[in-house]
């Protein structure tokens, strides 16, 4: 199974009102498009004549034309030269849709399902799109574990010197992989904080589920009075996308939403400050890609690893991306947890 039978996030929808543009997965070039009409195409890069990429042409009409010699595709891929009207020209086209503002692109015929977005109640935040410096497992282990927050992050975790009182839980399908930490939350910016809804003594709540059809983790993210049970003002909702776009390339695409118990109708009064929640989101994204900048290898391998409580998930993704996302049913590696 290629892992381009998943769907994945490849562009913003605004980034095509200029023209084609390229994008790849895997290792595989694509040109996206949007035709006059507005039906979107997606088109392997390299025109079937002479090898152009198709993402340097234009689009003309309903048609994507090559900017060497003119010959011109439709979004199934068929095309056309003007120079020789009789000739037989095809390219390899994907099935290709718009949601959540986003470009998606899989193999045409692949019956893999849409990845599910439960936001009900939830406010639009925005997304963002990184490029991560990694292989695909080194870039979703970073994000699938919360021991680098004190020393990594701005506002998201905890503080160093009460990382031995934070709790983690592994819940685990065949199908996905939950990690749910929570304990002492780190200190923030005190205006921030008191826009969150959050007090001294409060805890920090880090609930995900990581999906394997496409790669994808969806965050939930709170605060908690543990002596009252009483929630923070706003609650986060993380949706992050995990491509590769090459060997040692990741492509990481959130989605973000947010609720919020201050009044002022179903937003919550979210809407004028989603500018600033957008602002941290891309800051704590950035962080986490940084750190990968300093890694000493890009092996995937987690074998001789002293690896912590914190890291069980590292081994149960492992698992579920050779078998679900690449399709190599003879992998069923566990993590032998080791502890600190």
């Amino acid at each position: 199974m290629s892992i381009l039978e998943h769907w994945h996030p490849v562009t913003s929808i605004r980034s095509l009102k200029k023209g084609p543009i390229g994008v790849k997965i895997d290792g595989q070039e694509i040109a996206v498009f949007r035709t006059k009409s507005g039906a979107l195409g997606a088109l392997a890069d390299a025109c079937p004549h002479r090898r152009m990429r198709l993402s340097l042409g234009r689009v003309q009409g309903e048609k994507l034309m090559c900017h060497y010699h003119g010959w011109t595709f439709d979004c199934e891929g068929q095309g056309e030269s003007p120079g020789t009207p009789k000739m037989h020209a095809c390219t390899k086209a994907y099935e290709v849709k718009q949601a959540h503002g986003y470009v998606w692109v899989r193999e045409a015929g692949s019956e893999t399902e849409f990845p599910q977005f439960d936001i009900d109640g939830f406010l639009y935040i925005g997304s963002t799109e990184h490029q991560a410096p990694a292989p695909l497992e080194l870039t979703l282990d970073n994000f699938c574990e919360i021991e680098h927050t004190p020393t990594v992050h701005a506002v998201f975790g905890y503080e160093l010197n009460k990382m031995h009182e934070v709790q983690v839980k592994f819940e685990t399908t065949e199908k996905t992989v939950r990690v749910i930490n929570h304990g002492p939350a780190k200190r923030i910016n005190p205006i921030l904080a008191r826009l969150i809804g959050i007090r001294r003594g409060y805890e920090f709540w880090d609930d995900w589920t990581t999906h394997f059809s496409p790669v994808h983790s969806i965050y939930d993210h709170w605060w908690i009075d543990p002596q009252t049970g009483k929630e923070s003002k706003v609650r986060w909702r993380v949706y992050i996308f995990f491509t590769p776009v090459e060997a040692n390339l990741t492509r990481v695409t959130s989605f973000t939403f947010a609720k919020s118990r201050w009044p002022f109708g179903p937003a919550g009064g979210l809407r004028p400050f989603r500018w600033l929640m957008r602002k941290h989101l891309r800051r704590e994204i950035g962080l986490d890609l940084h750190i990968l900048k300093g890694l000493a290898s890009h092996n995937p391998s987690i074998e001789g690893m002293k690896l912590s409580r914190f890291d069980k998930a590292l081994g149960l993704n492992r698992e579920r991306i050779e078998r679900i996302y690449r399709k190599k049913s003879d992998t069923r590696q566990e993590l032998t947890l080791i502890s600190g």
